[in-house]
């Protein structure tokens, strides 16, 4: 289940600019690499450290294939697929790797997690302290 918490944000442009009151997400605790090979761990037969070390192995390995220009998929997960971002030049060759001004790595759903996520569930998170104070 996804949290989100109520803010109040002052917009300024569009039909109608003032005080409005918006959900944002609220984000749980980042999981790392030692809880899921923990968990697949528990779940299966597999030990703690060998889950460990291939999840190790296959961030080294998706880093190196993305660094190589190429996309690394992950089935029903999605997509990891370098980007570049570049300044246009009048001619032909003028265009060389200089004129290259960002590279960047962006995470692409597959459609069936996209389906998934569609239909998450959402709950409000209350931040209000209660109690002594």
């Amino acid at each position: 289940m996804i949290s989100f918490v109520k803010i109040k944000r002052n917009i300024a442009v569009g039909h109608t600019p003032g005080v409005k009151y918006m959900a944002h997400l609220w984000r749980e605790a980042d999981v790392n690499l030692d809880t899921i090979a923990q968990e697949i761990a528990d779940a299966t037969t597999v030990s703690y450290p060998d889950v460990l070390a291939c999840l190790k192995a296959m961030e080294i390995h998706v880093s190196k294939y993305v660094l190589n220009g190429s996309a690394v998929k992950f089935g029903t997960l999605g997509s990891f697929i370098p980007s570049i971002k570049a300044t246009c030049q009048d001619t032909l060759d003028k265009v060389t790797a200089d004129t290259i001004k960002k590279t960047r790595c962006r995470f692409y759903p597959s459609p069936a997690f996209m389906r998934k996520l569609q239909k998450a569930q959402f709950a409000y998170k209350d931040l209000t302290v209660k109690g002594l104070q």
